[in-house]
């Protein structure tokens, strides 16, 4: 079967250069080259799935203009010409789908690492404007092949297809990652208190002969977990001590994985984690014994 075209014109989207949005989307990623701030390794992976999404962006707008060319003008188009733009625009949805799971997963680490980066920010906020208004073309050219007799039908079942499955990925992604996530904070959770021996006695944490409770005795110690305070032992690191007379760590903890410090009259100020793993490794929990 042949379709006739009669001088209907699909747009160039962007043929003709780059837009504005492009040339500030570039200069947004090219200006994250400079930022030291960050995590090196972490900067590398977000510039280099900034630049695949780019990449692909690339790719699709020549893939467009491919198009344009074949569907312009008074021209006859064979049944293979419809099959090249069928498999073209498949090819393009299927770049497309590559960038939202990409710059998903840029959300997805950006919201875990609790970045303040604005750089950052700003650029995955520019992807993502970037990838709707390519939504919103694609969607337009589909609709005017249509007009032009173009039998996409079977193409429109491949991209439904391709839309379920990512929806699904996605609902399993955000399941797994909270899963994860969950996982990951239990891993990096440890509970401390800081009190005097009597105190700590009265609430339970202290046995009668000054020990600590936790020790042989998981479930004890978890049904007091309420007189502790959570932390996160990737940001402690430092435990203030109110400039207290005497201290003692009640709880086991490896000698170098910290320090006590004293203030210039000899008082206990704060004790300082040194070494995190090592010094949670024995126990995940953090008893302090002071004397005002």
């Amino acid at each position: 079967m042949k379709h006739y075209l009669f001088l209907l014109l699909i747009p160039l989207m962007f043929a003709c250069g780059e837009s504005k949005e492009e040339i500030r989307l570039k200069s947004q990623v090219d200006s994250l080259m400079s930022i030291t701030s960050e995590d090196q390794v972490a900067m590398n992976e977000y510039l280099k799935a900034f630049n695949e999404i780019q990449m692909n962006l690339n790719e699709i707008k020549e893939k467009e203009n491919i198009i344009t060319t074949q569907t312009t003008g008074d021209i006859e188009l064979e049944d293979t010409d419809v099959e090249a733009i069928n498999n073209d625009i498949l090819a393009i949805y299927e770049l497309m789908q590559e960038n939202k799971k990409k710059l998903a997963y840029l959300r997805n680490k950006m919201d875990k690492s609790n970045s303040k980066n604005k750089e950052l920010r700003t650029t995955i906020k520019l992807l993502n404007n970037s990838i709707v208004q390519k939504d919103i073309e694609l969607t337009d050219l589909r609709s005017q092949l249509v007009q032009k007799n173009i039998d996409i039908t079977e193409l429109n079942l491949k991209i439904a297809a391709m839309d379920s499955s990512l929806a699904e990925m996605s609902f399993e992604n955000v399941m797994k990652d909270s899963l994860i996530t969950d996982q990951d904070v239990k891993l990096h959770t440890a509970f401390y208190i800081i009190d005097t021996k009597k105190n700590l006695k009265n609430k339970g944490i202290l046995k009668s002969d000054g020990g600590f409770i936790g020790i042989g005795s998981n479930t004890k110690v978890k049904m007091k977990e309420s007189e502790f305070t959570e932390v996160d032992i990737r940001e402690t690191m430092e435990f203030s001590l109110n400039e207290t007379k005497k201290v003692q760590l009640i709880t086991d903890h490896p000698e170098g994985s910290y320090k006590f410090e004293q203030s210039a009259n000899g008082k206990y100020i704060k004790l300082k984690v040194i070494n995190a793993d090592d010094f949670w490794k024995m126990s995940k929990y953090l008893v302090i014994s002071i004397k005002e």
